[in-house]
């Protein structure tokens, strides 16, 4: 007996199965293609339509972006010693060229540089003169090894101390009474990050970016980069992707972006803008008076003769009066209906009730 309930049981849950997979079919099927309309079931009401359209590009919803420079493609000069004074000679953000001088500082250890830089080149002189005469005694092996080791190092301390001092010497211009400049050792834009009299010997005196570097630094949300085209600022500056980060911040993730060849854009150094991202996009675009939503699908009616041929779509974003949207049919300048569909709506809506 137990047999034999098992075996109904079985049995009876296969046509349950069998008998749920046919419902679920019926009504995919009656959901994936609705039959053409003849037009004469509008009642002659007005019918006009509109050309489908092919889309290749869509607009994204809008972001924020930030004028500004890549870490690392900034050229910085250090002040070389305390400072109790500064006169910037060149405005903010302004273009400049290799060699302009950029300001003019003060300080109770200005002296005391320039003697150390005296004493630095005459302390090099002396220890490579140690070092050649003694060179010749150590290949001759009439000094120690131990000796020249030490004169070795001596001498090469002595170099990179000068070369040290030379370098930041470089940034500077000292003239015959003693005032000390500070100069810019590449050309483009100069950024003063803080205009204090007080500075202390390290401290960022100004960067030097090339105008080249500029870019827009902007965070994206992720499930938008795939299909990112290009950013636009204006009908006159759009920005091409230069670069995508690939570390994320949570949902987010950084891009970079520099204005193309063609565009007149006048952005400046540390500005923020509102940009709009275009998205690669396979679609269409029509009227929104087009569309309209059957048993909670959307669909447009498309004219075929003297018949209304109805097809399913997906929105995808609007802008203007019209739809973006997908759809698995080749509708490209084919046309739309624009007026009548609340009329269009109603018969299917009676035909359903049938």
């Amino acid at each position: 007996m137990k047999k034999i309930s098992s075996y109904f049981n079985y049995q009876y849950t296969l046509l349950c199965l069998s008998m749920i997979a046919l419902f679920q079919t019926s009504i995919a099927l009656a959901f994936d293609k609705i039959e053409n309309i003849p037009l004469s079931a509008l009642g002659g009401f007005e019918t006009n339509f509109t050309t489908i359209k092919k889309v290749n590009l869509i607009e994204g919803q809008k972001l924020i972006g930030e004028v500004n420079s890549r870490t690392g493609e900034n050229y910085s000069v250090s002040f070389p010693f305390d400072v109790q004074r500064i006169r910037y000679h060149v405005k903010n953000g302004s273009q400049i060229n290799k060699g302009d001088t950029v300001a003019t500082v003060e300080g109770y250890d200005v002296h005391h540089f320039i003697d150390e830089y005296m004493s630095a080149q005459q302390l090099l002189e002396a220890s490579e003169n140690h070092f050649q005469t003694n060179k010749l005694y150590f290949e001759n092996k009439t000094i120690k090894s131990s000796q020249w080791v030490e004169i070795t190092k001596q001498y090469f301390e002595s170099k990179l101390n000068f070369e040290h001092i030379q370098h930041q010497m470089s940034f500077l211009n000292i003239d015959k009474n003693e005032e000390i400049t500070l100069i810019s050792p590449e050309a483009g834009i100069i950024k003063i990050t803080d205009l204090s009299n007080n500075r202390h010997e390290g401290e960022l005196a100004f960067d030097v970016i090339d105008p080249e570097a500029i870019q827009v630094k902007v965070l994206l949300p992720i499930l938008n980069t795939s299909s990112l085209s290009h950013l636009e600022v204006s009908p006159q500056c759009q920005l091409n992707i230069e670069s995508l980060e690939n570390i994320a911040d949570k949902y987010h993730q950084t891009l970079w972006a520099s204005p193309s060849k063609t565009s007149a854009c006048d952005l400046t150094l540390g500005q923020v803008i509102t940009l709009i991202p275009i998205q690669d996009f396979k679609g269409y675009k029509v009227k929104k008076s087009a569309v309209f939503e059957f048993e909670e699908n959307n669909y447009i009616a498309i004219e075929s003769g003297n018949e209304l041929d109805i097809i399913s779509i997906n929105l995808f974003g609007s802008k203007e009066g019209e739809y973006f949207f997908t759809t698995n049919s080749d509708i490209e300048n084919r046309r739309g209906l624009t007026t009548s569909v609340s009329i269009l709506q109603g018969y299917l809506l009676n035909l359903g009730d049938e």
